[in-house]
């Protein structure tokens, strides 16, 4: 047998191995994963939703047609509950950032027709920049914002310096959501 072919089967079992331990990792850990995500979606909307005990995913479509554009996209939607009356809506949105999507979630109670907290679950703003983003002192400025604002960096929300973008992008989710829930008076 050349060498050409011992060493190309040799790679091939070694690729062979690798992948059957990858799939028997992924089989066993695949169930812990998804509770974990679980979880960590139940602390995301206990976090921007304080008042809601329990949390139902809604389609969509039932809030009628999404204000959707090329920079902001309407990923889910959970209705927050509390004694099994509706008290407000979280919705998973995505924006447009200066590296890339924004992915975050916005509690709006229902009630008072106002912000109740925001998070930001993903993101590839620039570190130390963009990326400030995700911090309390910039997202604190929608809390309490009744979905009339306007949501407009530089008027009513304070840009984090040296990341407009960024800034504009997460602004942008609350105006599409402020005008999602306006507009079908939610």
């Amino acid at each position: 047998m050349s060498k050409i072919l011992r060493v190309a089967l040799a790679l091939t079992v070694v690729c062979a191995l690798a992948a059957l331990g990858l799939s028997f990792v992924y089989v066993v850990t695949r169930g812990r994963i998804a509770e974990e995500a679980k979880r960590e979606l139940n602390e995301a909307l206990t976090l921007v939703f304080p008042e809601g005990e329990e949390f139902a995913s809604l389609n969509l479509t039932s809030l009628g047609v999404l204000p959707e554009s090329k920079e902001v996209k309407f990923l889910e939607v959970y209705e927050a509950k509390k004694g099994g009356k509706r008290e407000g809506l979280v919705v998973k949105v995505a924006s447009t950032g200066y590296g890339g999507p924004i992915v975050l979630l916005v509690g709006v109670s229902t009630e008072e027709g106002v912000i109740t907290g925001i998070k930001v679950l993903e993101h590839q703003e620039t570190p130390g920049l963009g990326s400030n983003v995700a911090e309390e002192a910039f997202l604190s400025q929608f809390l309490g914002k009744p979905l009339s604002s306007s949501f407009t960096v530089g008027e009513d929300i304070q840009a984090v310096s040296g990341a407009t973008i960024s800034s504009r992008a997460v602004a942008r989710a609350c105006a599409k959501v402020a005008e999602l829930l306006r507009e079908e008076g939610k």
